[in-house]
């Protein structure tokens, strides 16, 4: 069987790999909610109460289920992955040594913050007030924000450590290796084209998280992230820089109370966003041009003549 796993090309791949995830997240929220009920000791008729009305009683229960729902949900299905067919069509996760890259990688993703700021009002513009998309989508967003304010909030009592294994940890370690370590590169090979792997892959990374008011920034977010790991020909920079992402968001909460840039601070002045957005296509520039993109496309996408740049 396993052989018979290992030689499925790369498109049968990514559909049993996306159904074994969905699979995954469903037993991660089982399992979560079974943690919730014998260890954190709430009533089953009461679950569905506290996850759609997060308070701070219950502060502890809802944390740990939601790391039980990420670390099976997301980290699970690459262990499958590996188990069921190799690791020759993801190039061992791609976690290599990654060069300079490594050190340039947290300082892209924060001089990103002028152009996720800009794709967050973009976004705005795209679910009018009122609209049946508001409707549709803000009570999702209006839960996750409270759940994520609810976890920062240190009036709750949860450990800092424990909510930070939560926020930038665990999010950056399970989420990179499963779509930038296994749905990009079988991505790539289905289309022989780099950047629709990487936008296909950011924006099944965006959509699985389910908050459309963030779906433009968490996008792009994403093809930053894809974009570092074919420039330096490994997934540690990507790992690095979405931790250092969330990370900042935790900061900035510890440091201001809130997940939005503060008004009349330095980080929302015109001197911060255009110093930032010049670092920002500068660092690119630099990360191209000590790309290793030209020396392992063959491999990557699977081709014998030359792709796609």
């Amino acid at each position: 069987m396993n052989s018979l796993m290992k030689g499925l090309a790369a498109g049968p791949q990514f559909i049993l790999f996306c159904a074994l995830t969905l699979t995954c997240v469903g037993l991660g929220t089982i399992l979560a909610m079974g943690v919730g009920t014998t260890v954190f000791a709430i009533p089953l008729e009461e679950l569905p109460g506290v996850l759609a009305n997060p308070e701070a009683d219950h502060a502890l229960a809802l944390i740990w289920m939601n790391n039980i729902t990420q670390i099976i949900g997301f980290g699970f299905p690459v262990i499958a992955y590996l188990l069921l067919f190799g690791t020759g069509n993801v190039h061992n996760l791609m976690l290599k040594k990654p060069g300079i890259v490594l050190f340039v990688a947290p300082i892209l993703i924060l001089s990103a913050t002028p152009l996720i700021d800009i794709s967050g009002l973009m976004n705005e513009w795209l679910i009018p007030a009122g609209s049946s998309l508001e409707a549709a989508f803000k009570p999702t967003e209006e839960l996750a924000e409270r759940m994520t304010l609810l976890f920062l909030d240190p009036k709750t009592g949860l450990q800092p450590g424990v909510v930070f294994l939560s926020i930038a940890v665990i999010p950056a370690i399970c989420e990179e290796l499963l779509f930038r370590g296994v749905l990009m590169p079988l991505l790539g090979k289905m289309t022989r084209n780099i950047h629709a792997s990487i936008w296909i892959t950011a924006a099944l990374f965006s959509l699985i998280h389910m908050q459309f008011y963030g779906f433009l920034p968490r996008l792009l977010m994403g093809a930053v992230l894809g974009y570092l790991v074919i420039w330096s020909g490994s997934l540690w920079t990507a790992i690095l820089a979405h931790f250092v992402n969330n990370a900042s968001a935790y900061l900035l909460f510890q440091w201001h109370g809130t997940l939005q840039t503060p008004e009349n601070s330095l980080l929302s002045s015109s001197l911060f966003y255009f110093a930032s957005s010049a670092l920002f296509v500068a660092l690119i520039l630099l990360c191209r041009k000590k790309s290793v993109w030209p020396w392992m496309s063959f491999e990557y996408l699977g081709v014998s003549e030359k792709p796609v740049a």
